[in-house]
């Protein structure tokens, strides 16, 4: 079952930052086997972390023989793959640095071949039904090279709200803090686009600036927890690469 949530061939967005944004990405089949086969006993057996209300499982464990079923496995498989980053790679095109051997170069987080210069991951992530975002405006790890996100809402989920914003740079970064979520606080500026969390849409965008801020709106009446499925590739550090220059510190 390798389809890709690119299949559609996106358009790409380019303001505030690029971006792609696909409604219904996977096809229905597709989408509700994986859907009926969530991992939720898995997830909820992994260590929270944002302070106890997220739960997610890593593509080094999803990517093991009877830890998930065979369909998300294969789902992890190709979304980690170099095949997968050539698709990313054809959207975002000069915006992404060329990788000539990618194929022997990139690898799921954790299965490491040693010396690899790429990491990728695809995590199923759950968050408990709160009605606040642990998500303010901030901008990503300066290595990540690409994040995508697969929103898979439950379906008597009635909540609002756990919609990715993107924002439109207030004033220059130059310095984050890696323990407080490299939040950029007033620098942030105005929300300019929200994409939904809606069942069967993704969001991806290529993580070339300190423009890159984005943040998760507040929910209200949740009951459920908010399902969604993380899609990122990396520098390793071994690589002393990153997409942009920022000063990071631990305050």
């Amino acid at each position: 079952m390798t389809v890709s949530v690119l299949q559609k061939t996106p358009t790409l967005l380019m303001d505030p930052y690029p971006h792609v944004i696909i409604e219904n990405a996977l096809p229905e089949d597709v989408y509700a086997r994986l859907e009926k086969e969530w991992p939720t006993q898995q997830l909820l057996s992994t260590e929270p972390f944002d302070d106890g209300i997220c739960f997610r499982l890593k593509s080094d464990q999803m990517l093991k023989q009877g830890v998930v079923s065979d369909a998300w496995r294969e789902f992890a498989e190709y979304h980690t793959s170099a095949s997968f980053y050539r698709e990313v790679k054809n959207i975002f095109g000069d915006l992404m640095p060329d990788v000539a051997d990618i194929d022997q170069t990139i690898s799921p987080r954790g299965w490491d071949k040693g010396g690899d210069k790429i990491g990728s991951d695809c995590q199923t992530v759950m968050h408990k039904p709160v009605d606040f975002s642990s998500r303010t405006p901030h901008i990503d790890n300066p290595r990540e090279i690409y994040a995508g996100l697969l929103y898979m809402p439950y379906d008597d989920d009635k909540s609002t709200g756990g919609d990715f914003q993107l924002h439109k740079q207030q004033a220059q970064i130059t310095e984050v803090n890696k323990n407080g979520g490299r939040a950029v606080g007033d620098k942030a500026g105005d929300i300019v686009k929200t994409v939904p969390y809606k069942r069967n849409t993704f969001v991806m965008f290529c993580n070339n600036s300190t423009n890159t801020i984005h943040s998760v709106s507040a929910r209200s009446n949740a009951v459920r927890h908010r399902r969604s499925v993380n899609i990122i590739a990396e520098f390793n550090k071994i690589a002393k690469r990153s997409m942009f220059a920022v000063k990071e510190t631990r305050k």
